[in-house]
């Protein structure tokens, strides 16, 4: 064997090699970006003077992803208010942004049942459904989210590094503009799962004195370990981790 053909084969294992490097980083970095794998989160709820239960469930089938919300009281006060509020919404991740199919609300704890069906039609560019007695018909805009699918975009948004300042959501039957603001202190929190270091981020209404915290746990895919909801600095609404299944 001549030296040309040495160095043509080292040169073809060097390609090689460089080709597979740049494919790992290429997959490895997709996988970091990604939404987190499915799970669920139990956590213990405080909401004013009642004790209660929020499981938060994420599923991805063929590429459609579901995050859906339950929460029921538990105690004495499942006797005085027996039932749950259940809220899901379906979405496709298309290059790397969450695009919602639908959102759902069945809530029966309150006298009055509430019900709440949206749905994204991204080819009319609307957004149909109903609210209670309310229709809802109003133009979709770009990078629109449900309320609970902005936790998952501050979880996924936050992971790339690429969390905005505002969103678009369709709460009820309003389309809302909310702020976004983020504290990198390094922090630790407990709950019952366990002592994380935590990223807080926090967000509310544009003229709203109702401020939603999520610390978010970078060791569990940014999975919030505690939530937090206040209104002129009183604490309405907590909910610790208690248990996470992945």
């Amino acid at each position: 064997m001549n030296d040309y053909c040495v160095i043509k084969g080292d040169m073809r294992a060097l390609t090689a090699y460089r080709l597979f490097i740049v494919t790992s980083i290429f997959f490895f970095f997709e996988d970091v970006h990604a939404v987190p794998d499915d799970y669920e989160a139990v956590y213990s709820v405080k909401l004013m003077q009642a004790d209660g239960t929020l499981r938060a469930k994420l599923e991805n089938k063929e590429g459609i992803y579901t995050y859906s919300l339950k929460t029921e009281p538990t105690g004495f006060w499942k006797l005085i208010a027996n039932g749950s509020i259940n809220e899901s919404s379906a979405f496709k991740l298309i290059d790397e942004k969450i695009r919602p199919i639908n959102y759902k609300l069945i809530d029966t704890i309150r006298r009055n049942k509430r019900e709440s069906l949206v749905e994204f039609d991204w080819s009319k560019k609307e957004i149909n459904g109903f609210y209670k007695d309310r229709v809802i018909d109003v133009k979709l805009e770009e990078d629109i989210l449900t309320r609970i699918l902005l936790q998952i975009e501050i979880m996924h948004q936050k992971q790339r590094n690429r969390l905005k300042e505002s969103y678009l959501i369709i709460d009820r039957d309003e389309i809302k503009e909310i702020d976004i603001s983020t504290s990198n202190s390094g922090k630790k929190i407990s709950v019952p799962f366990g002592s994380y270091d935590v990223i807080e981020v926090s967000h509310r209404s544009k003229g709203s004195n109702r401020i939603n915290i999520f610390w978010l746990a970078p060791d569990l895919d940014f999975i919030p370990i505690r939530l937090e909801q206040t209104e002129d600095n009183k604490v309405n609404f907590e909910a610790n981790l208690v248990q996470l299944i992945r």
